[in-house]
């Protein structure tokens, strides 16, 4: 009997390392396949859709639908889910179209079918928000007290930077505005297949499970390698550059993506992380 902790303790340990180097590999091939192939940001995002769902069927043997409603047992839609889902999809459909007018249609496939994405899991964002309760706005209103300041924050001190640099005034204009809206309403549907469900709905979930030890040391590792799995996609040159992006790209995401992971995990809402996240891209957009 007293031999048989240290045995479970042994055992938990080897399943959590386990689960950890399997967040790596998947990390490491979505890194490399953007490096081989010199992807261009929307695809690098894009070739991301068929990996993370196989990193869910194959490695987590999880439910896709779990990746947003992390207890969901299927799939759903009432009138809200349907309302939201089309709304939602309205602006990519309308980027699509203004897109496939274009006379160099092949050079923007990676648009359209980012676009494509957009459209599909609106109705997975709107299943999630039709599973809002009190606690999940609660929740929400959490997650954009935290990372949704600190990530504006940091985007307003960036563009405060930048225009010091370029030695002009930051300008809120009503053009401005508008990108930052129409920004936000294209990156919450997308958050569901793009990013924030590999990093959160798949990742996090898997690298930490509900009522085990070292939750904060867990987004910690998360978030950081959330910050470099943007490394093929950032322009550098020289070794010191290199070295400047590998270390700043995870302090940077660690700062918003551990509150990312809370929200997460506290409401099994993907659209608690989601949403927050699509406003903290907005604000970029808005102010950079």
């Amino acid at each position: 009997m007293p031999e048989a902790p240290p045995i479970l303790q042994a055992a938990f340990l080897s399943s959590r390392l386990v689960r950890t180097f399997q967040a790596v590999v998947f990390v490491g091939i979505w890194m490399a396949t953007g490096w081989i192939f010199h992807l261009d940001p929307n695809s690098y995002l894009v070739v991301g859709v068929p990996l993370v769902v196989a990193f869910q069927l194959l490695v987590r043997k999880k439910p896709l639908v779990t990746l947003w409603i992390r207890n969901a047992d299927r799939f759903r839609l009432n009138g809200i889910g349907v309302t939201v889902g089309i709304g939602l999809a309205i602006l990519p459909a309308v980027q699509i179209v203004q897109t496939v007018r274009l006379a160099s249609r092949l050079s923007h496939t990676p648009e359209i079918l980012w676009c494509v994405c957009c459209i599909v899991v609106a109705f997975g964002a709107g299943f999630a928000f039709s599973q809002f309760t009190t606690r999940t706005w609660k929740d929400l209103g959490f997650c954009m007290a935290t990372a949704g300041v600190i990530g504006s924050g940091m985007m307003l001190l960036g563009a405060l930077a930048r225009r010091l640099i370029m030695r002009k005034a930051i300008v809120f204009s009503g053009a401005a505005a508008m990108s930052g809206i129409q920004s936000l309403l294209l990156y919450v549907p997308v958050s569901f297949v793009l990013e924030e469900v590999a990093f959160r709905g798949a990742i996090d979930s898997h690298v930490y499970q509900p009522g085990e030890k070292g939750q904060w040391w867990a987004a910690i590792f998360v978030s950081g390698l959330w910050g470099l799995w943007h490394l093929p996609i950032v322009p550098a040159s020289g070794i010191s550059q290199w070295i400047t992006l590998v270390l700043a790209l995870p302090c940077i995401h660690i700062a918003t993506g551990i509150f990312l992971s809370f929200g997460w995990r506290r409401s099994g809402n993907l659209a608690v992380s989601g949403t927050t996240h699509a406003f903290i891209d907005a604000v970029r957009n808005m102010l950079l």
